[in-house]
C-alpha cells in the first residue's frame, strides 16, 4: 500500500512540475499579455464635422491613410492613429502607456478624462501648434492644431482641441 502512495505522490509532483513549466513558457512567450482592443487603426471615419466643431465651424475634412485633416483654411487639426501591438510578455495597452509616459516630459501637461491617458504639449513654433497625445487601450492618437498663417491660435482653439480629443476618446472607447 505504501508503494501505491509513493507512486501517486511522485506522479502528482511530476504533473505539477510539468504544469508549472508549461505555464512559465506560455507566460514568457506572451500568451497572457493583453493584445488590446484595436487590431487596426480606426481610420478617419471617426472624425467628422461635429467632432471638430469646438475648433472649426466649417471644416473641410481629408484623409490620407490613417492620418486625418480638418481645416477651415486658417486653422488646421491633424489626427493620426498608431496601433501598438504586444511584444513578448508585455501587452499592447501597457506598451502604449509606457510610450505616453516617456513622451510626457517636462513641457507637458497631463489631461484627465481624455481617453485612458493623455498629455498636452504646447510649442513655440510658427503657427503656435498644440499637440495632444492620448491612449485608448492599445491605440495611440495624436491630435494637433495649428494656425496655417503662422500667427497665434484663434481664441478657444486650445480648449477646443481638448474637447475634440475628449469626444474622439469617448467614441473610440465605445468601439
Amino acid at each position: 500500500m505504501r508503494r501505491f502512495w509513493r507512486v501517486v505522490l511522485v506522479t502528482a509532483a511530476l504533473l505539477v512540475a510539468a504544469a508549472v513549466t508549461v505555464l512559465g513558457v506560455a507566460y514568457s512567450i506572451g500568451a497572457f499579455a493583453d493584445s488590446g482592443r484595436f487590431s487596426a487603426a480606426p481610420g478617419c471615419s471617426t472624425l467628422d464635422a461635429a467632432t471638430v466643431a469646438p475648433v472649426l465651424a466649417n471644416p473641410k475634412l481629408a484623409a490620407d491613410g490613417d492620418n486625418c485633416t480638418a481645416t477651415d483654411g486658417q486653422t488646421q487639426i491633424n489626427v493620426g492613429f498608431t496601433v501598438v501591438t504586444k511584444r513578448g510578455n508585455v501587452g499592447g495597452p501597457e506598451l502604449a502607456e509606457r510610450f505616453i509616459d516617456a513622451v510626457g516630459g517636462g513641457d507637458t501637461e497631463r489631461l484627465q478624462g481624455v481617453g485612458e491617458q493623455a498629455i498636452r504639449q504646447r510649442t513655440n513654433a510658427i503657427g503656435a501648434p498644440q499637440i495632444i497625445t492620448m491612449r485608448v487601450s492599445n491605440l495611440i492618437v495624436v491630435l494637433s492644431v495649428a494656425n496655417l498663417s503662422g500667427g497665434d491660435l484663434p481664441a478657444g482653439a486650445e480648449d477646443g482641441l481638448v474637447k475634440v480629443a475628449t469626444t474622439l476618446g469617448t467614441r473610440l472607447a465605445g468601439r
